[in-house]
């Protein structure tokens, strides 16, 4: 018998709660709906890194951003990881890929039979000249460079990314030349900024129907200097209600022209006949502030509208249908997970866990907490708030003068996190700040009890929490050669 086929559908920062599959009362979402009913989705998914390429290169290799070593969009697949684009090449699957990549580099990007790529301003080469005035219009439109500007791009639906990318993820299940099993990542672009869509989609959804996150005026002032920073760099201080309306109503219509490209893939793969024996996989590789904390975009922060992502698993007559699951999940577990549904071993130093066990109903461990890492920006392990460079009254570059002593010591580098059900912790080197909330009183982790003593002792528990993932989750493959003696 074959090996199932994979089609894993990844977007670019999607936030969870704008989809109505997952509650969201104005976001129309049906195609995601459908899956879900056909499938299990998971409420409680997390990213360990909620940025670009560190989220995608633990997608394929099972393993962490501190051992993988991408820490930083300027950091792709580095050459002594195994994952599993080269596992499924070695067992003889056809491989594809469609869309944004921003994970893999070219030697192993020549490992894919199809091979379409199409990043946030449009495809490499645009197909057509429609295509190519969407792309140019994205370029020349001038979108604010903070990131909440919005445009209506004058183009037909078809001709943006999103489109093309699913037409050429289908044009790969229509062209293969023989009978191998597939493995096919449809890599959607959007919602990611630049904040545009065409019609109807961009004006789908009117910005006073939008709901607005809660916010606190004062909240930024008990945060680390850290995320006062970033506060700053997406300039927080001038984002208005109005401008979070009208962005989220770009985003929802973003959403929604999204979930129609979706379904008109899940539709092509019914009609090939295909749909009984592949796997699909609907997840994102992070999250979006979509107005949290009165910013847009994101930034070197562990809160859970960055971190917690979209997850549907659909496998008739292997992964149950109509299906909710609140256990933790993080999408280190997709790779394993994968290998266990299509019957191949996995590969040393996976510290994902196959949710295979969770699916089929056998004895799975369900984690009480995940973790979360952020903050290296640079291949050289500086410091770098947000990719800003220009901020007034906040220098950047350590031969800036009045440069902050904090920046030039790297204390505001790296964080890590543990959240469970009830309590999220992040904790910054030094320990002389950090963050701690109460997630069942604040689950927009707007009150920042780090310093409130009577949270000393879950704190102390949470930190030791924190020290035992980093100590278990050490690389231990072998990364030398041993000399003969």
């Amino acid at each position: 018998m074959n090996r199932p086929n994979v089609i894993l559908i990844m977007t670019d920062q999607q936030k969870r709660d704008s989809l109505s599959v997952y509650g969201n009362p104005v976001c129309r979402t049906p195609n995601l709906e459908r899956l879900a009913s056909e499938g299990t989705i998971f409420d409680f998914a997390f990213t360990p890194y909620p940025v670009c390429v560190p989220s995608r290169v633990m997608t394929f290799t099972g393993r962490y951003s501190h051992v993988t070593r991408s820490r930083a969009n300027s950091v792709l697949m580095q050459p002594d990881q195994e994952h599993l684009i080269m596992i499924l090449e070695s067992a003889g699957y056809s491989l594809g890929l469609s869309g944004k990549n921003h994970c893999f580099q070219a030697d192993d990007l020549d490992r894919f039979d199809y091979l379409w790529e199409c990043g946030h301003g449009g495809p490499a080469n645009p197909p057509d000249e429609t295509a190519q005035k969407a792309k140019d219009f994205i370029r020349e439109s001038k979108i604010n460079p903070r990131c909440w500007g919005t445009v209506t791009n004058p183009n037909p639906p078809e001709s943006l990314g999103a489109a093309l990318t699913v037409t050429h993820a289908i044009d790969f299940l229509k062209t293969r030349q023989d009978d191998r099993p597939f493995f096919l990542w449809c890599s959607i672009a959007d919602p990611h900024t630049p904040l545009q869509t065409s019609e109807p989609y961009a004006s789908m959804y009117d910005p006073e129907d939008v709901p607005i996150p809660d916010q606190r005026d004062d909240e930024i002032a008990d945060k680390p200097l850290a995320q006062q920073l970033d506060h700053k760099a997406l300039c927080g201080e001038m984002v208005t209600e109005d401008d979070i309306r009208r962005v989220t109503a770009m985003y929802y219509g973003m959403n929604t022209y999204i979930d129609t490209e979706v379904g008109r893939l899940l539709d092509r793969v019914d009609a090939l006949g295909l749909a009984e024996d592949t796997l699909i996989i609907y997840v994102s590789d992070h999250g979006e502030y979509l107005g949290e904390h009165r910013m847009i975009r994101k930034s070197k922060a562990l809160y859970d509208c960055l971190t917690r992502i979209p997850l549907i698993i659909r496998l008739p007559g292997l992964v149950p249908a109509n299906e909710r699951r609140d256990e933790f999940t993080e999408i280190v577990d997709l790779m394993p997970t994968i290998l266990d549904i299509i019957g191949l071993d996995h590969p040393d130093g996976i510290q994902g866990r196959s949710l295979m066990p969770l699916l089929n109903g056998d004895g799975y461990a369900a984690r009480d907490a995940v973790f979360g890492e952020t903050g290296v920006e640079s291949p050289d392990g500086s410091f770098r708030v947000s990719g800003f460079d220009d901020m007034e009254g906040i220098p950047t570059s350590p031969t800036t003068p009045n440069f902050s002593p904090r920046l030039k010591k790297g204390d505001l580098g790296p964080i890590k996190s543990v959240r469970t059900h009830d309590w999220k912790l992040v904790y910054y080197p030094g320990n002389q700040e950090g963050e701690f909330y109460d997630l069942n009183a604040d689950p927009g982790e707007l009150t920042n009890r780090w310093s409130d003593p009577a949270m000393a002792e879950v704190r102390s528990e949470l930190t030791a929490r924190i020290l035992d993932w980093c100590i278990e989750m050490e690389d231990r493959r072998p990364s030398i050669t041993r000399g003969a003696f």
